[in-house]
C-alpha cells in the first residue's frame, strides 16, 4: 500500500514564516510555520491526502515506532532533553497516578516511550547546541568572564571551580531568576581574544536578543556549537541537553512528544526531573554524513533502533530498483520529485514537499525519476 500524507505546519513562535515556503516553493500562511509532521502521533497524525476526514493513525489501526517532521527555526528552541525508556514509562505512570491531565501544561510525560533523534540538514547553516562541552573549554570559558569583573565575573569565578561537576553549574545558572538578566546584560559587554570564548559569547548574545532575560543565555556557554551543511546531520540520544538555533532540517524521531526542558522558553520547566535526565558527561559531538549503499542511496548511521533513515538521490539516469523494505516507511521529497513503485503494482509520484507512507504488504519497492528525499522505515 502506498498513500500521500499530508499535515498542516504548527505555528509554534519559534517558527520561521518564510523558511518552509521558500524551500518547498509553498503558500505561506503569514503565520510562523515551525513543524510539519508526518506520521501518527496520536496528538497530530497526517492525513490521507484527498481524504481530509481520514487520517493515517486511523487508516492503519497502529502508531508507526518513528516520527518525522520538517522543522524551520527562526528563533532559538528551548534547551531541552528527552528520556530514555525506563525513565519515560516512570514518568508517565507517575503523572498518571497524580491524574494529570494529558494536556496539561505542567506534564512532563506525554506517553511512555523514549525519543532519540536526528536532524538533517537542508539548507547550509542549521546552527544547534548540543551536548555540553569538554570541561577544558568551560574553564577558559569561565576564565575569561571571570577577568572582565563585575557580577559576572564573581559568578564565574565560583562557576570555574567547579567545573567537574557541571550538573551543580547547570543547576546553578537555571536558578538565578531574575538576577540572570544583569548578568547577561555584562555578558553582552564582554570582548577577548580568546577564540573559544568569544564564539561561545557570540553565540550567546546572539540567544540574548531573543532571551534577554532568561538564564538559560548562561548555561548555552556550557554546550557545544554545531552548524551543519546541507545533508550533514546530528544525532541526539536519551539524555543529552540541546537546542536547535536557527535553519531548516528534517528531522527524524522515536514517536514519542516527551520533553523536560530547562531555559530558553516560557513553557514548563522543572528542574529537578530535568536533572534526573540529563546526562553531565561532556560529548564529542559527530556531524553524520550518509554512508554510500548504492548509487542515488545512503543510510545515515546514527545509532538509533526505532527507524533507518535513507538519503535518496535520484539524477534521472539513476533507478533504485527491487529494493528490500524492512519495515512500513515514510518517503518525504524534498526537491524535484520521486516516483514510488512496489511489487503489488501500486504507483505514486511526490514532488516537493509531499510525502507518502509505504507499508510492508510489498517486500520490494522502486524509487525513480529526479529529485532528492529522505526515507525512514521501521527497523522490523
Amino acid at each position: 500500500m502506498i498513500l500521500k500524507i499530508e499535515n498542516q505546519a504548527l505555528d509554534y513562535a519559534w517558527g520561521s514564516k518564510t523558511l518552509i515556503s521558500d524551500y518547498f516553493a509553498t503558500a505561506a500562511t503569514g503565520k510562523p510555520m515551525a513543524e510539519i509532521w508526518f506520521g501518527t502521533h496520536p496528538s497530530n497524525p497526517s492525513r490521507i491526502a484527498g481524504q481530509p476526514q481520514e487520517n493515517l493513525l486511523q487508516r492503519l489501526g497502529h502508531e508507526l515506532p518513528f516520527l518525522v517532521k520538517v522543522l524551520a527555526a527562526a528563533s532559538p528552541l528551548s534547551i531541552q532533553a528527552h528520556p530514555n525508556s525506563k525513565q519515560a514509562q516512570r514518568g508517565f505512570s507517575r503523572e498518571n497516578s497524580k491524574q494529570i491531565p494529558l494536556d496539561s501544561p505542567v506534564r512532563n510525560y506525554k506517553d511512555d516511550r523514549h525519543k532519540p533523534e536526528v536532524i538533517v540538514a537542508l539548507v547550509d547553516g542549521f546552527e544547534a547546541l548540543s551536548g555540553f562541552r569538554p570541561q577544558l573549554e568551560i574553564r577558559e570559558i569561565m576564565a575569561v568572564l571571570e577577568a572582565a569583573g563585575g557580577d559576572l565575573g564573581e559568578y564565574a569565578s565560583h562557576w570555574k571551580k567547579q567545573v567537574a561537576d557541571i550538573g551543580a553549574v547547570f543547576n546553578q545558572m537555571l536558578s538565578l531568576g531574575f538576577r540572570a538578566k544583569t548578568l547577561i546584560d555584562e555578558l553582552g559587554a564582554i570582548e577577548t581574544e580568546n577564540q573559544v570564548a568569544a564564539k561561545a559569547i557570540e553565540v550567546s548574545k546572539g540567544i540574548a536578543v531573543y532571551y534577554p532575560d532568561d538564564p538559560g543565555v548562561l548555561v548555552t556557554l556550557l554546550m557545544n556549537h554545531v552548524t551543519l551543511v546541507a545533508g550533514e546531520a546530528l544525532a541526539v540520544k536519551a539524555g543529552q541537553v540541546h537546542a536547535y538555533l536557527a535553519g531548516i532540517g528534517v528531522e527524524v524521531m522515536a514517536a514519542s512528544d516527551n520533553v523536560l526542558r530547562g531555559g530558553l522558553t516560557k513553557k514548563h520547566i522543572d528542574l529537578a526531573e530535568l536533572g534526573q535526565v540529563l546526562d553531565f558527561d561532556s560529548v564529542d559531538v559527530a556531524k553524520l554524513t550518509p554512508k554510500v549503499l548504492a548509487r542515488g542511496l545512503g543510510l545515515y548511521e546514527c545509532g538509533i533502533d526505532d527507524f533507518l533513515l535513507y538519503k535518496v538521490q535520484l539524477d534521472g539516469g539513476t533507478v533504485l530498483a527491487d529494493l528490500n523494505l524492512p519495515g512500513e516507511g515514510i518517503l518525504l521529497c524534498t526537491t524535484g520529485q520521486l516516483v514510488v513503485s512496489n511489487s503489488i503494482g501500486e504507483t505514486s509520484t511526490l514532488r516537493r514537499g509531499e510525502a507518502a507512507y509505504i507499508s510492508d504488504d510489498a517486500k520490494l519497492f522502486t524509487l525513480s525519476s529526479n529529485g532528492n528525499g529522505f526515507f525512514v522505515t521501521a527497523t522490523k
